[in-house]
């Protein structure tokens, strides 16, 4: 990860320079797996995004399907019979 890049998440944006900053303040951290641990942490960030992004489009694609499948019932069946199956199941 690259500093200065920023990840999406659910809060908002999170500058990959903010993520445990202070890792890179530890005497001789570098030498150590302590940076790379952080950059994993940015990575498993990386990949949240990119689920709720997923998320959201596929809950569109569902919201959509929906309603042409409820356009197509009315198009088989009246208003009416359509309206006592929803209020049928509280719909």
């Amino acid at each position: 990860m690259k500093a200065g890049r920023v990840v999406q998440v659910k809060t908002g944006e999170i500058p990959m320079s903010k993520i445990m900053p202070w890792i890179d303040e530890l005497p001789e951290a570098a030498k150590t797996d302590f940076p790379a641990r952080r950059d994993e942490i940015g990575a498993l960030l990386d990949e949240a995004a990119e689920l709720v992004r997923k998320a959201e489009e596929l809950r569109a694609k569902a919201y959509f399907t929906g309603c042409t499948l409820e356009g197509d019932a009315r198009a088989q069946w009246s208003d009416k019979d359509v309206l006592r199956a929803k209020a049928r199941v509280r719909w």
